[in-house]
């Protein structure tokens, strides 16, 4: 019998409940499951079901840490082994968010390939997204749904965090917004949210600063347009003003930075290397 038709045998006692031994409940849904499936499949309900856990006496699992359609999806990953994130849609959730609650409920019931499912469809959302902005210039009338997203994954991490250790799905998105960067800073949304969520905006900051985006030279000792050292005589001895000309933008496909052995691109790797 091939894997595909266990799996759907599988399926089929998860909908019929038929020899259940475990019952798991989440708010106002329970599950009537099967101890072999859960314990040869997951760490978590290995360690629950046959440890010294109460769970593990009663045969039951109270999960209240998550919402019941979190739950649903990993135990439905459980059973079939298939997590098809675009089509779960529920209620007025997107793409992000659900990407984001996906690898959140897999990560803590330590269903690594879940979370890689998580992570592969979050990637490839939001690469579908840099063409459009970087080449053809075109509206962005999504960041609604990034920022609900983002919203949910630094809601817990507060402004005085000094350990800068992230998720991988934040830094997933923050590998993103590095990538974007050009196109979003001139988004007025964008930089109204850098100061709705100032956190995400130091991560932001901190991207930028380790890639050499800032200008770090001192400026010259003239005014570039007078060609005189500011003076207290003209009523400031110093520069009011200070601006960085157009630069030239070193742009790199995956196919050349793959080529020239580049490094990470949130690594400032142009001054060392010749495009």
């Amino acid at each position: 019998m091939s894997r595909e038709r266990f799996l759907n045998a599988d399926q089929t006692l998860l909908e019929s409940g038929l020899f259940s031994d475990v019952t798991v409940r989440c708010g106002d849904k329970t599950w009537n499951l099967h101890k072999n499936i859960l314990c040869s499949r997951s760490t978590w309900f290995q360690k629950a079901l046959t440890g010294n856990f109460e769970e593990a006496k009663t045969g039951h699992v109270d999960i209240k840490t998550f919402e019941p359609e979190a739950v649903e999806w990993l135990i439905r990953y459980l059973y079939t082994g298939t997590c098809d994130i675009p089509k779960l849609k529920p209620g007025n959730k997107t793409n992000f968010v659900i990407c984001y609650e996906v690898f959140t409920v897999a990560d803590y019931f330590a269903m690594d390939s879940l979370g890689t499912i998580a992570l592969t469809t979050l990637v490839s959302e939001l690469e579908s997204k840099l063409g459009p902005m970087q080449l053809q210039n075109e509206p962005v009338d999504w960041l609604d749904e990034l920022f609900d997203a983002l919203r949910l994954i630094y809601a817990d991490i507060p402004l005085d965090d000094k350990t800068h250790t992230r998720s991988s799905t934040c830094n997933t998105f923050l590998a993103f917004v590095h990538t974007a960067r050009f196109s979003l800073m001139q988004n007025a949304a964008f930089t109204e949210f850098l100061d709705e969520v100032p956190v995400f905006a130091l991560d932001v900051f901190r991207m930028m600063r380790s890639t050499g985006d800032f200008i770090s030279n001192l400026p010259d000792s003239q005014c570039s347009y007078c060609n005189q050292k500011p003076t207290m005589r003209n009523g400031k001895g110093f520069y009011t003003h200070l601006a960085t000309r157009k630069l030239k933008l070193d742009a790199s496909c995956g196919s050349c930075a793959g080529k020239r052995e580049f490094g990470s691109a949130r690594e400032n790797w142009s001054p060392s290397k010749e495009l």
